[in-house]
């Protein structure tokens, strides 16, 4: 009791009978019922969560099931503690005028204190029902708290500076009731604790005998134990074959996991007006209600039109549907142990997709049969939770291999209440009241990794699918874990500063203006994962999407550069051409190069499905009025890209020698070429012409524009015509978008015979990154001597840098000169001395040199700066094969194939391995996974016609690509 409060004490004695009249005992008593009912809760919340704090799930139940008894306690603190507050109210405006008029001073400051207080509790409190389940508003959770003991200080003030105390008794029978209660509640709570909380399915499932887990039970191939098992297999017993996707019941799920929200027949509608759902948020609806931005990004995303309700996709996978018509032993021990009807080899292989594509069709048993495109399922693409609710990934093997959790349902209570409604009201506070149980189910620790996107970006085909072999598909994560932007790679040209993720780059972060909950600072992670897919927003007419790639794409993320001048007539190059400005030659046959500089993009450009995908370099020059008087890549009236152009993307033929033209990758046997860019590296195209007399005197423009188009023009032709249900919206073929990612114009005079004199480069700090660029695109296409030319300016240029001489070394032992390329790592070596990436190329010019133990020190002072670094273990592990320590080669290329366990040189070299100690069952085995991922030689054959009659595709395939130009009638 404080100084203050004493001086204001009356004089006279103190009572021990309430002086309250009737009307106004009757509310205190309903508030001292209820605020120690209050305190009981409070108790037993507190009890509980230091009971989650020291892991007695016994008593918290585990932390994915919420019991039902804890919600409970929790939503009756909320509506106690309003009526509480109601009654408080009413209490006050009652007591106060009797009060004031007693002039009591220490009762009246101590009571008007006391009703500060509680109004800043239940303020909070409202606040905590609202926005305070949001990071960024943790202080009123923390404020309540701290109101709520003050609460109970100050009442017990109030009172003992009445005239009227509580006699002890009193107060003991209430301390011993809170306490009492408080007990009763977590008695109660741990007997509803044990709930499993299963689905009624996942339950049905047990009380058949299927053992939850089943599917990840049946990824285990049945037979002897030297049979070799490919990683990623799954048994054709799986629901789900073949796709390695499984769910924890080991059966189909209920459609509502993935799909709640949108009602059946308005989707039907929308599908049946524009031929696909664009507005229905299916399967979004009740997240939307807290992750306002979240979905709204969300909605845009070609995560979310990833299955019928993207034509183009749709188009690709009726195709395989209708025309994959021959079976396999895999696909009939399918049918026979599932069931499946007669003549269903189609829509079996189309599960292949089914785990990334359409996860609620394929995870409710729906893919299996007739597809009914209108309906929710084939229209929801990747909801929320057909992310969210994935628990496991199973290797990094990718083609969807991971398990989604389907044995619980949603633990809030009234989960499945209609949107609006009361019940939702109680389910979505008793998440914001207890919001952890939710963050464990919906935010897994891998989903902040890039192997989270590896389960869908890295694909392969195996036998099942194409009656045929192992073939390897699009793979984004291993370009980008085999490089420096993941800083797992010491052969990168490029070392940036730090480690980037597949979500930095396309789950940036993104100011969250409607309120999301789950904002920290006002921001959250996209949900746009904003890519190359200009198609899928253009088609709905979505602009600020398209919008929002293109400026993503040209925010650095390529360079191009005309960099390089080779004129027959003198027998010269000149670099940096913008400023060294020479003179072209009337008549004289020169060579211009263009560099393209991946600068930005964390994995190869183009990635993705390059075969449909089209990337591309349009080159012009141009006279003084700016007509055209010579080009390469220009699109033609009808949108077909001039066949001679320099390309970004890959050509893949069947058996017969067809190009795969519709997404019909099932039926690929080779690629005849894929030309890409990998991170921090670069490509050249080289455009050949004669300079034409009429242009002597003059100045001509050359100009270079990176384009791109996410699909080309034969296979936009056949998704319309294969799949016009989709295309409702269009009456010919849609014309996609065409982006200009990056471009470079110079301008050079025409000068007349005799030869203009010969320019020298100047070369600076500031441009040895171009010289350097232009080197590593020569190095790429084998051109060595080129190479080390313009690596020399890179050392003249920046002299206390590595890059020059490391560079140097490289084109060194591109040469074969192993001493010249000793000579370069000295040099190398006096400026930077113990470079992990200088010690990748020491330990390959010593392997080379036959200098094995000096080779693995190199290589092993690599790995301790890049322990993720493939191509080094893969190094080191041949090295030590060379040196004969076979054991710690196996060891070497078991790192290897953690890392990628589809590496088929490390199964080969581990063959070798074996064999060398004597352990014959490990070579076979090791030996039959070679043989299951090596190439197939014999089918390059197919590539020789067909390149015969496409001299384009002919040109790509070469590594020094020549693009002759003709000059034409000025247009």
């Amino acid at each position: 009791m404080t100084s203050s409060l004493v001086r204001g004490l009356s004089h006279k004695p103190r009572r021990t009978s309430s002086a309250l009249p009737p009307t106004v005992r009757r509310l205190l008593s309903g508030v001292v019922v209820l605020a120690s009912f209050m305190m009981a809760n409070a108790l037993f919340l507190v009890m509980i969560r230091l009971a989650g704090l020291l892991g007695w799930e016994w008593l918290t139940g585990v932390p994915t099931a919420l019991p039902r008894f804890f919600q409970l306690m929790v939503l009756t603190h909320t509506g106690i503690g309003l009526t509480l507050a109601m009654l408080v109210v009413a209490f006050f405006l009652s007591h106060l005028p009797v009060v004031w008029r007693r002039r009591h001073r220490a009762s009246v400051l101590s009571g008007l204190a006391l009703v500060l207080v509680a109004s800043t509790l239940t303020v909070t409190g409202l606040f905590i029902l609202t926005d305070a389940a949001s990071r960024d508003n943790r202080w009123a959770w923390a404020l309540h708290v701290l109101c709520a003991a003050m609460v109970i200080a100050g009442y017990l003030q109030h009172r003992y500076v009445n005239r009227t105390r509580p006699l002890p008794r009193q107060t003991r029978r209430v301390m011993v009731g809170i306490v009492g209660v408080a007990l009763v509640l977590v008695v109660l709570h741990g007997l509803g604790a044990a709930d499993t909380g299963l689905t009624p399915e996942a339950q049905l499932a047990l009380d058949r005998g299927v053992t939850v887990g089943a599917g990840s039970r049946d990824r285990a191939r049945p037979g002897s134990e030297e049979d070799f098992v490919p990683s990623g297999f799954v048994s054709p017993a799986s629901p789900f074959f073949p796709s390695p996707a499984t769910t924890t019941s080991g059966w189909y799920l209920p459609a509502r996991i993935i799909t709640r929200g949108e009602s059946p027949e308005t989707v039907k509608e929308e599908v049946e007006e524009e031929g696909f759902a664009s507005d229905s948020l299916i399967g979004a609806a009740t997240c939307a209600r807290c992750h306002q931005d979240i979905v709204q990004q969300w909605a845009t995303s070609a995560h979310r039109f990833s299955s019928f309700n993207n034509p183009f996709y749709e188009a690709a996978v009726k195709l395989l549907r209708d025309s994959s018509l021959v079976s396999n032993q895999w696909i009939e021990a399918h049918v026979g142990a599932l069931s499946q009807p007669a003549g269903a080899t189609g829509a079996v292989k189309s599960k292949w997709c089914g785990a990334c594509h359409d996860p609620a069709l394929m995870f409710t048993g729906a893919m299996s049969g007739d597809l009914d495109r209108t309906s929710s399922e084939a229209q929801a693409g990747l909801t929320c939770l057909a992310c969210h609710a994935i628990d496991k990934i199973h290797d990094r093997t990718g083609n969807g291999n991971y398990n989604i959790a389907d044995q619980r349902e949603d633990p809030y209570i009234f989960a499945r209440s209609e949107s609006g409604s009361f019940g939702t009201f109680l389910h979505d506070a008793a998440i914001r009241a207890k919001p952890a149980a939710h963050k464990e189910r919906m935010l897994r620790p891998f989903f902040k990794q890039s192997e989270f996107c590896a389960t869908c970006h890295k694909v392969s085909l195996s036998p099942p699918i194409n009656n045929y072999r192992w073939l390897r598909g699009q793979n984004e994560f291993d370009a980008w874990h085999d490089s420096g932007v993941s800083l797992n790679a010491s052969r990168t040209f490029y070392l940036p500063p730090e480690k980037r993720e597949c979500q930095d780059c396309h789950m940036p972060p993104e100011a969250a203006g409607l309120g999301d909950l789950a904002a920290k600072h006002g921001m959250v992670r996209s949900h746009r994962f904003l890519a190359v897919n200009t198609a899928l927003p253009f088609i709905r007419g979505d602009d600020e999407t398209v919008a929002r790639i293109e400026a993503m794409l040209q925010e650095g993320k390529l360079r191009v550069d005309v960099f390089a001048l080779n004129s027959r007539g003198s027998g010269s190059t000149v670099m940096a051409l913008d400023r060294t400005q020479p003179s072209l030659v009337a008549g004289d046959s020169v060579t211009i190069d263009v560099v393209v500089r991946n600068l930005g993009v964390g994995h190869t450009f183009p990635g993705g499905t390059t075969d449909s995908n089209e990337g591309w370099l349009e080159f012009t020059v141009s006279d003084e009025r700016g007509n055209i008087v010579a080009s390469n890549g220009l699109l033609g009236e009808d949108g077909v890209l001039d066949p001679m152009a320099h390309v970004y993307k890959s050509v893949l033929l069947d058996a017969n020698g067809q190009p795969v033209l519709r997404r019909n990758n099932q039926d690929a046997r080779v690629t005849v070429f894929a030309n890409v860019i990998g991170p921090g590296s670069a490509d050249l195209a080289h455009y050949a012409l004669v300079v034409p007399h009429e242009l002597a005197g003059t100045r001509i423009r050359i100009s270079a524009r990176l384009l791109w188009r996410k699909f080309n023009a034969d296979f936009s032709k056949f998704a319309f015509e294969y799949n016009r249900d989709g295309f409702r919206a269009f009456d010919r073929v849609p014309e996609l978008p065409v982006t200009e990612i990056a471009s470079d114009v110079i301008t050079l005079g025409v000068m007349p015979l005799p030869p203009a004199p010969s320019v020298v480069a100047e070369t600076d700090e500031a441009s040895w990154v171009r010289f350097n660029d232009y080197g590593i695109g020569l190095l790429m296409e084998g051109n060595s001597r080129a190479a080390a030319a313009a690596f020399a300016e890179v050392r003249s240029a920046a002299p206390d840098r590595v890059d020059g001489p490391l560079n140097l070394a490289r084109a060194a032992i591109a040469e074969g000169d192993i001493e010249l390329a000793y000579t370069h790592l000295r040099d190398s070596e006096a400026r930077e001395s113990g470079d992990a990436r200088a010690a990748w190329v020491w330990g390959v010019v010593l392997q080379e040199d036959g200098r094995y133990q000096e080779a693995v020190l190199a290589y092993r002072r690599v790995l301790e700066q890049f322990p993720g670094d493939r191509a080094a273990w893969r190094n080191l592990g041949r090295t030590l094969y060379l040196d004969q320590q076979y054991r710690a080669a196996l060891d070497a290329f078991d790192r290897v194939l953690s890392i990628d366990p589809e590496d088929r040189v490390s199964h080969y070299h581990r063959m070798l391995c074996y064999r060398a100690v004597g352990l014959d069952a490990e070579a076979v085995r090791a030996a039959e996974a070679y043989q299951y991922y090596a190439i197939d030689e014999a089918a390059q054959a197919l590539t020789q016609s067909y390149r015969l009659r496409n001299p384009g595709v002919n040109l790509m395939t070469q590594r020094i690509r020549v693009h002759p130009l003709e000059v034409g009638t000025p247009r």
